[in-house]
């Protein structure tokens, strides 16, 4: 699985999402153009010493990215999307594609065949961070991969986290 970020336009979002590919080793791609000069201090700051350690691609537009992957299975994030990302097999997709931060994935993007996902948020907001989306499906994704029982995964998540103890 590899993540894509289309146009976008925080560095501080970017570098954050060098530091998950690093930590994580999902592949993390860019596509053109940014909304900040990719040698930005912020990037490199939320980034931190990750950047060697991360595998990151940066595609020159949306056309060269897609013509490359068109193919492949793509999963779309939207708060539009119709697929609830707990339910769905994030396993059966090669790439997760994020929109840039102040409008998301445009409709001549998102009219394309692929499937359409959403992160589930409470009925009064509007989005979540960019940075912290990646996040939470980088790490459903990677949940989904050790084939953890529901149950176990839900009292996992009211004890303090799957693998962490409650804080008392």
């Amino acid at each position: 699985m590899e993540i894509v970020l289309y146009k976008p336009e925080i560095a501080g979002n970017v570098g954050s999402c060098i530091r998950l590919s690093a930590n994580t080793g999902l592949p993390l791609n860019l596509i053109k153009p940014f909304g900040f000069n990719f040698q930005e201090n912020k990037i490199r700051r939320a980034g931190l010493d990750y950047h060697d350690l991360a595998s990151v691609s940066i595609f020159e537009n949306w056309n060269v990215f897609y013509e490359q992957n068109k193919n492949n299975n793509i999963a779309m994030l939207s708060t539009k999307g119709s697929k609830n990302i707990w339910d769905t097999d994030l396993k059966n997709y090669d790439y997760f594609i994020f929109g840039p931060e102040s409008v998301g994935l445009p409709e001549e993007v998102l009219s394309l065949n692929h499937d359409m996902l959403t992160i589930p948020m409470s009925d009064n907001s509007r989005s979540i961070n960019l940075a912290n989306s990646v996040s939470i499906v980088s790490y459903e994704f990677l949940l989904s991969l050790i084939h953890i029982s529901e149950p176990t995964r839900r009292r996992g998540i009211a004890e303090g986290g799957v693998g962490l103890k409650k804080k008392k």
